[in-house]
């Protein structure tokens, strides 16, 4: 029997992350890339950013439907090599054909209520804040408004909470168009 790992998965040109990752394409793409409307694109992330939040998934302090009971199989090593192999990879902006009106009710939302956290239109990432800009739009939708209307175990700041409160569903609509409308 021939095992990939370790030493053997080198000789043949993957990495421990790539071939641990291969489990998560049927979800979030092979490279991190998803093409499913209410699933998050992974790729390029900040390392620090994925590898607490697969922890945060691991632990169960993080909501999920399914993420929280794969991580429990995942060692804290394991978890580091696929936040590194995602960080690895390129970014790609979701193909959206958003409306031009909602767009431009989308932007002045954002300028409003999430520049100063989510900065230059949702591109900016660091190991505590997530890329938004060119997720796909159902994705972003799904998540401001679980965590507007305060979905049991969604973390988020409450001043994030409070900004999204007053926005209704056609205003997030908006929004989401915006956001996955940039590259």
């Amino acid at each position: 029997m021939l095992l990939l790992a370790g030493p053997v998965s080198a000789s043949v040109g993957f990495s421990e992350g790539e071939i641990l990752a291969g489990g998560c394409g049927g979800c979030h793409g092979h490279t991190g890339m998803s093409v499913a409307p209410s699933l998050p694109s992974i790729a390029g992330f900040d390392r620090r950013y994925l590898a607490r939040v697969l922890r945060e998934f691991q632990a169960g302090v993080r909501f999920s439907t399914v993420m929280g009971r794969l991580m429990e199989g995942y060692s804290t090593r394991e978890i580091a090599q696929l936040a590194g192999y995602f960080a690895e990879q390129p970014w790609g902006s979701a193909t959206v054909a958003a409306d031009a009106a909602s767009v431009g009710q989308g932007r002045r939302i954002h300028e409003t209520k999430c520049e100063e956290c989510h900065e230059q239109a949702g591109r900016y990432q660091d190991r505590d804040m997530p890329r938004l800009a060119g997720q796909q739009p159902e994705y972003l939708r799904i998540q401001m408004v679980l965590r507007r209307d305060g979905t049991e175990g969604m973390q988020q700041p409450s001043r994030m909470r409070e900004a999204l409160q007053t926005l209704s569903d056609a205003d997030i609509l908006a929004l989401s168009q915006f956001l996955a409308s940039q590259d």
